[in-house]
């Protein structure tokens, strides 16, 4: 009668280290979506935050800059406490990984400290002064800021350049919106093959839009009242004004 061996200890060692192999792998899985879910969450919040600092910053026309810049900073704050967060996740290899994953945004809080840097001293923010929002109490470098980010950030700005231009003459500050569209103009004579090349287009559609305005007002304001043109831009910037997404 024939019988039926048992099984051999290797052929049983073997299937427990399959077993554990494919264990190891589907733990890996887990804990990598689960690192990419607190990233995104956390990324959206920064966004969310950040066109709200923009809005905030919008109101320059309504309100003293010196109030707008006191609850900028309570902003900043909040967002720069999101930042740090993320960077805990991103240690060792994990921040290229998910690079793409918090690019969005960085270059979002970007764009909304250079509008504030405008705002108070009529320049572009450096790299370095943006790199410095992201350094903790000590001075270290808690996330990296790409070139990339950097520049796609400042292309954006030009959008929220526009608005306020075309706002100021709303509100009857031609000067401003004239140096506004001289700045644009500055920022437009980029090198194409930079990052900030691939959204030159966006800067000329800003700037053509500030240049019109300025256009109404500086040479066909001869031709009627200024408050007629005023009131024109004015209307016309009611599609540019920045809407706050609600809390």
């Amino acid at each position: 009668m024939a019988t039926i061996s048992d099984p051999s200890s290797d052929d049983i060692a073997g299937e427990v280290s399959i077993r554990s192999l494919f264990e190891s792998f589907r733990d890996s899985l887990d804990q990598h979506y689960d690192r990419r879910e607190r990233i995104v969450k956390a990324s959206r919040d920064i966004t969310a935050l950040s066109k709200k600092l923009i809005g905030l910053a919008h109101r320059v026309t309504q309100k003293p800059l010196k109030s707008i810049l006191q609850e900028a900073n309570e902003k900043k704050d909040e967002i720069s406490q999101l930042f740090k967060e993320i960077s805990l996740e991103l240690q060792g290899i994990n921040y290229y990984r998910y690079h793409k994953n918090i690019s969005p945004s960085i270059q979002e809080f970007i764009e909304a400290i250079s509008f504030l840097e405008y705002l108070q001293n009529d320049r572009l923010i450096t790299k370095e002064e943006v790199e410095n929002e992201f350094k903790d109490e000590t001075g270290t470098q808690f996330l990296l800021i790409t070139d990339e980010d950097y520049v796609l950030g400042l292309a954006d700005l030009t959008g929220e350049l526009m608005r306020y231009a075309i706002n100021s003459v709303g509100k009857g500050d031609h000067d401003r919106a004239i140096k506004v569209c001289q700045f644009l103009r500055d920022m437009k004579t980029v090198h194409p093959k930079s990052p900030l090349g691939r959204k030159v287009d966006t800067i000329r559609q800003s700037l053509s839009k500030v240049e019109d305005a300025c256009y109404a007002i500086t040479i066909r304001g001869s031709e009627y009242p200024k408050e007629f043109y005023q009131h024109i831009v004015s209307e016309h910037a009611r599609s540019y004004e920045y809407v706050e997404e609600e809390e």
